[in-house]
């Protein structure tokens, strides 16, 4: 039994390497459109989006790196229609304009 506890070892220190390279690469996700990182105020009616930029890491792939993608507060997200937002100011929009004006919709990330 000894034994056994002693080869867990050399796992646990092949794992953190591991372990801390998938916290500092946030999750990767797809859109051919219009690719954005939004933060959601879920405390206020109707619900605020608020834009940063997404990051090309790939074609048609993109990742969040400004923020951290925390379900339900922030999202990657992919939108039909370009919203204007340039990087450079801040952009909020209500939870009606993200899903009907600019048809956006939260798209999953993963690693």
């Amino acid at each position: 039994m000894q034994f056994l506890g002693i080869s867990k070892a050399p796992l646990a220190v092949f794992m953190l390497p591991l372990v801390a390279c998938a916290a500092k690469n946030p999750p990767i996700f797809e859109c051919s459109t219009n690719p954005y990182c939004v933060v959601k105020n879920i405390s206020v009616s109707p619900m605020i989006y608020t834009f940063s930029p997404a990051t090309s890491v790939g074609a048609g792939l993109w990742a969040c790196y400004g923020i951290d993608i925390n379900p339900p507060h922030s999202a990657n997200a992919c939108c039909d229609h370009p919203t204007g937002y340039d990087g450079h100011r801040s952009f909020t929009i209500t939870s009606g304009q993200f899903f009907d004006k600019y048809k956006c919709t939260e798209v999953p990330g993963h690693y």
